[in-house]
């Protein structure tokens, strides 16, 4: 056996595992960052018995739709292989081994209530998103059935920001949007709420975590704040008229409370990612304006 890896990283190359494997080698945890196939049950048991991680095993992988979760809906029993069970199949392996495991969830199970917009969602009220498709009546499902497990940490992930233009991150979707709307919303930031998975695995956090900075971010103010940075030519998407579309908040109580650390503001956070981008990287804004 060789010497132990402090974890175990099932889907390294995608956007949510590339950002959790950056921020584990960062802090130096020794990593086995594996694209194993989430349907490789015996590969991954195998895997697990040669190299026993010390801390537990974060998946990142599963279906998330190609090229977003409408693709879902017309997939259901690729999406529900994939995100049931297979990663109850990781999820079961790590139980018989006494391993702590992460999975990554999803917060679009709920919406804002029209008579209290403001309403903070904890990880104890109940969905109520109407008419989910596909993907979020499966996630709904999951932390249903996660119940039984006494091992495993589901951290909800909501509107993912990283700290670049990447197009599958907040900032750089809402830079290539034709017109924005007036949207304020929690968001998961990368690069403060990644760091905080290795003491959640070490406390043996389990059951269900919002996984977002604290307070909301309005989509105006990442433009606005993009706008006062950005290169010469490039012109802001418009914003849509009216009050704007109404988008949820999450207690992040919970997540401060269980990784023993305080959950960065995300206004300020979003800002100081803004403020902080390489000229280089906002470049990019006159390219994807073409």
């Amino acid at each position: 056996m060789q010497d132990a890896y402090d974890f175990v990283l099932m889907g390294p190359v995608g956007f949510i595992g590339a950002a959790i494997l950056k921020s584990l080698e960062s802090a130096g945890y020794k990593t086995l960052a594996t694209r194993m196939r989430l349907q490789d049950r015996m590969g991954f048991e195998k895997l697990l018995d040669e190299n026993r991680p010390k801390i537990g095993v974060i998946c990142a992988a599963g279906e998330r739709g190609r090229p977003n979760i409408s693709w879902c809906d017309s997939h259901p029993v690729e999406t529900l292989d994939a995100n049931i069970t297979c990663q109850f199949g990781i999820a079961a392996a790590c139980k018989a081994r006494g391993l702590h495991c992460v999975l990554i969830g999803t917060a679009i199970i709920y919406e804002p209530f029209p008579d209290n917009p403001s309403y903070r969602f904890k990880e104890e009220d109940p969905p109520n998103v109407k008419d989910p498709g596909v993907y979020t009546a499966l996630r709904i499902k999951q932390e249903e059935l996660l119940k039984y497990f006494d091992n495993v940490l589901t951290l909800r992930v909501l509107y993912p920001v990283s700290n670049d233009l990447d197009p599958r991150g907040l900032i750089g979707k809402l830079a290539r949007f034709k017109r924005v709307d007036k949207v304020r919303t929690s968001v998961t930031i990368f690069e403060s709420l990644c760091p905080l998975i290795p003491e959640l695995c070490k406390r043996g956090s389990t059951g269900v975590l919002n996984f977002a900075a604290s307070g909301t971010v309005s989509y105006v103010d990442i433009i606005e704040e993009l706008a006062k940075r950005a290169p010469p030519g490039w012109t802001p998407p418009p914003f849509s008229e009216g009050a704007g579309r109404a988008a949820p908040e999450l207690d992040v109580a919970r997540l401060a409370a269980a990784s023993g650390q305080p959950v960065p503001d995300a206004t300020e956070t979003v800002r100081r990612i803004i403020r902080t981008m390489p000229e280089a990287e906002l470049a990019q804004l006159l390219r994807s304006a073409l």
